[in-house]
């Protein structure tokens, strides 16, 4: 294990420059891809899939998107518009054609429960929250309910995030 960290160090002080160059053109070259929607919208997908990026990343739209949409259809914004401007919100472009594909379906008639569950994108607690609100005339409690209990989840897996990090700082 020494003789393979004094080779690699060895070696990094010697390609150290070739390295750092190879890094600059990766990071410009993905700079210039990511300028395509199509490229943009493959990695958004690649970065929900990951183990514990993806989770933090979907907390975090859902809690943005929950919050907007209560604080809209709680001072009286009609239902699609609110939608519209939650869909604005968000980051992520597979959420927001998730959200997209949410206000097609509810413009055609279907509940915001049923329209955001069949876009497989949301956490199923949001789902349950929505459909409570839609029965029970309270969708603006439920939403910010939903927004309040998403930003909890968050804040614990970065907490764990962090407790784990430190050990290896």
């Amino acid at each position: 294990l020494p003789r393979g960290l004094i080779a690699l160090s060895d070696f990094l002080r010697g390609a150290w420059p070739f390295i750092l160059v190879a890094m600059a053109g990766g990071l410009a070259a993905a700079h210039v891809a990511l300028r395509r929607d199509a490229a943009r919208r493959r990695w958004h997908a690649f970065l929900l899939r990951l183990p514990w990026l993806g989770s933090l990343i979907r907390g975090v739209n859902t809690s943005r998107f929950a919050s907007t949409l209560a604080i809209l259809v709680g001072g009286g914004v009609p239902l699609l518009a609110a939608l519209a401007s939650g869909e604005r919100v968000m980051t992520n472009l597979v959420l927001r054609k998730a959200v997209e594909q949410a206000i097609e379906q509810v413009r055609e008639g279907a509940s915001l429960a049923r329209a955001l569950g069949a876009t497989r994108a949301f956490p199923p607690l949001l789902v349950h929250l929505v459909a409570s609100g839609e029965v029970s005339g309270k969708l603006a409690q439920m939403l910010e309910r939903a927004a309040h209990l998403e930003t909890q989840a968050l804040e614990r897996r970065l907490a764990v995030f962090l407790t784990l990090l430190e050990p290896v700082m």
